[in-house]
């Protein structure tokens, strides 16, 4: 998972912040960075007269100087590293450009901040963030450009490494759900976290009594409650954290998907989620799962991300 790690960024210091996560990685891993540039001014069209088409194009190679200049200053950041960093430029729209690098250079994960240049309006992520998540094939290491304060109001985030000392790993028993073990197992190992495997049921609902006759109109029932260790949704995850020498907890909680994870979180000062989700391909492809995107517009602690592409629809 850390053989090759993507790392975009646009010059701002809110994306640079993403940079000490992967420092740390690079310390304990044998690891390689790429840190990638994107320049997005847009071509003269062949066949017709713009007014200033030439300074557009002086404009184009200015920044990509710029870039490159940028690159190798950030990629001296990395004392004693800087072997296993490199840069690389590219031109297009930035989520499409991205995405495009991360598949060409045979990438294992994008890192990435949710914000850059733009900053925030709104407690969501960016839109190239959002992108990037949607229809990313390797696993996405967002990290929160804004935090909370104390009195509940925004700022932002400092670049200091995060512990990851806690990890929430969310399944439902589907092979989505559990592609993103091995990634949340690396982390875990990487930081020696505590795994809290959660599994949310529906809420159970007793059966109402009916009329003669009208039990086929029932809806089907959640069973009822059960302790967390007798739950099998959450037994393999488990058990495979384990097997890996980790510490693990295993939570099943009734409710709505999403809003109890993001409790959780909260609850029990998780830090990092790590999630499986599926994505669509074709027009549909700027998708996820509705789980997944309110954990994604909601949470206030790192994500770690894999999208399983769906098969087309027929």
């Amino acid at each position: 998972m850390f053989e090759r790690i993507l790392v975009p960024l646009d010059g701002s210091a809110r994306a640079e912040l993403v940079l000490s996560q992967v420092g740390r990685i690079l310390r304990r891993e044998d690891a390689e960075i790429l840190l990638l540039r994107v320049v997005d001014i847009p071509q003269p069209i062949a066949g017709v007269e713009v007014a200033g088409a030439f300074d557009i194009a002086d404009l184009r190679r200015q920044a990509r100087e710029d870039a490159q200049k940028y690159l190798h200053d950030m990629a001296r950041r990395f004392a004693g590293k800087a072997d296993k960093v490199h840069g690389r430029v590219a031109e297009g729209p930035a989520a499409q450009t991205i995405l495009d690098s991360a598949r060409k250079e045979g990438v294992t994960m994008i890192a990435m901040t949710t914000h850059g240049r733009s900053g925030i309006a709104r407690w969501t992520m960016g839109s190239v963030a959002e992108k990037v998540a949607r229809a990313s094939n390797v696993p996405l290491l967002l990290v929160r450009s804004f935090r909370r304060s104390p009195q509940g109001d925004l700022e932002p985030s400092s670049p200091e490494e995060f512990p990851f000392r806690r990890i929430l790993v969310p399944v439902d028993g589907s092979p989505t759900s559990m592609s993103i073990i091995g990634s949340a197992e690396k982390f875990a190992q990487l930081y020696n976290s505590e795994v809290l495997v959660l599994h949310v049921r529906p809420p159970y609902v007793p059966p109402s009594p009916l009329l003669p006759g009208m039990e086929a109109a029932l809806p089907v029932m959640q069973p009822p409650p059960l302790p967390a260790d007798k739950d099998e949704t959450t037994a393999k995850a488990a058990d495979r954290f384990r097997h890996a020498g980790l510490k693990v907890r295993r939570i099943t909680l009734e409710g709505e998907a999403a809003a109890e994870i993001l409790d959780l979180s909260k609850v029990e000062a998780v830090d990092l989620i790590a999630l499986g989700t599926h994505g669509r391909s074709g027009m549909s492809r700027w998708a996820l799962g509705s789980v997944a995107e309110r954990v994604l517009r909601g949470a206030e602690v790192p994500l770690l991300i894999l999208r399983t592409p769906s098969p087309p629809s027929s």
